[in-house]
């Protein structure tokens, strides 16, 4: 994989690269305790994170990094974690009005926000699959794109950018289906109001969990390659603090391992810390962090770690883009520096290894 550079210029590992990959080969399990060390005395200040969505597994890495201190020990003094959602700031509003340094968002809408005048960079995608779901019921299953022709599929405006790309890379016209807003979808389901619905990650698991028969096929699937929960910075920032955003991200995939490590302690910290105030069924999020982990631990992640964005990975996003209309090249849009210097630096945090 070669590293893609937008703004930054080349860097070197340096001596504690190289420290850690002879150590990696003497002991297969070195502990990640001296990657705090390598920060020393850095101090970064005080950040805010927008997250893409309400505060749930999705974002689970993030909470572990936060409760074991790992911000800190990579030179943060506070880390806020801020849930998106509906009602909240998109992660590209938020970084273009500096009101977060970093954010989550989906390559869709880094790509319309670059078009209409930020600068933004992709330095990660956690979801190496596109997360996007097509919902129906058991008793009338829509089983492949082209079962969508005729029927009645809630579509949140929000995901409008990537509906109209699945439709396109699939030859459908638009106007053969009745599209509808997204409204309760899962309850529209079971009244059956409408067929079907563009789901998120888990797409029918909570209907299952109460017992209604759904099922589901991943878009990406279908020709919708973009990844998902991109992690984003400005392009200022990329050239500026090159090192506070390689600090975070080694961070990012300490949490990450970790919640691997321990699946049944990160659940616990979703549902009974930050996100607490949402009330969720353990069971719900056990059924949904199935889903996830598949999104997530692809060929590509337990290769080179979780984060990581292969030359292969960036033009499948790339292509996806060029079905609505933006014409990107990979700098235009992607740094893969950064996370691939976390692994270079810090291989003991590659899933499986340790």
């Amino acid at each position: 994989m070669s590293p893609i550079r937008s703004t930054r210029a080349a860097r070197t590992l340096g001596a504690f690269a190289v420290a850690g990959v002879v150590a990696a080969a003497l002991v297969s399990c070195a502990s990640s305790d001296a990657t705090a060390e390598a920060f020393g005395d850095a101090d970064y200040g005080d950040i805010t994170v927008q997250l893409s969505w309400l505060k749930n597994h999705e974002f689970s890495g993030y909470f572990e990094a936060d409760s074991r201190g790992y911000f800190q020990e990579a030179g943060f003094d506070d880390v806020e974690l801020v849930a998106g959602g509906i009602g909240g700031v998109p992660a590209a509003s938020a970084l273009t009005s500096g009101s977060a340094w970093i954010g989550i968002a989906s390559p869709t809408d880094i790509a319309q926000a670059n078009a209409e005048g930020a600068d933004l960079r992709i330095v990660a995608t956690t979801y190496q699959k596109n997360p996007f779901t097509l919902v129906s019921a058991d008793s009338d299953p829509i089983d492949t794109p082209a079962d969508l022709v005729g029927r009645t599929i809630a579509i949140a405006d929000s995901s409008a950018t990537n509906w109209d790309a699945f439709l396109a890379a699939n030859d459908i016209d638009a106007d053969d289906i009745d599209r509808v807003p997204y409204g309760d979808a899962q309850n529209d389901l079971k009244l059956g109001n409408i067929d079907g619905f563009m789901g998120y990650g888990d797409g029918g698991a909570p209907l299952r969990a109460t017992g209604f028969g759904a099922q589901e096929f991943l878009l990406a699937d279908y020709g919708l390659a973009y990844s998902g929960e991109a992690v984003v910075v400005t392009a200022e920032t990329l050239e500026n603090e090159g090192d506070a955003v390689e600090a975070f991200l080694t961070a990012y995939a300490r949490g990450w391992k970790d919640a691997f490590d321990d699946v049944d302690g990160t659940i616990d910290l979703v549902i009974d810390d930050y996100g607490k105030d949402q009330n969720y069924v353990r069971a719900d999020i056990e059924l949904s962090w199935e889903q996830q982990e598949k999104l997530i631990l692809t060929d590509e992640a337990l290769e080179n770690g979780i984060g990581t964005i292969s030359d292969d990975a960036v033009q499948r996003n790339i292509d996806s883009l060029a079905l609505v209309g933006y014409d990107l090249a990979p700098d235009d849009l992607f740094d893969t520096t950064l996370i691939a210097d976390v692994y270079a630096e810090n291989p003991d945090l590659v899933i499986g290894v340790g």
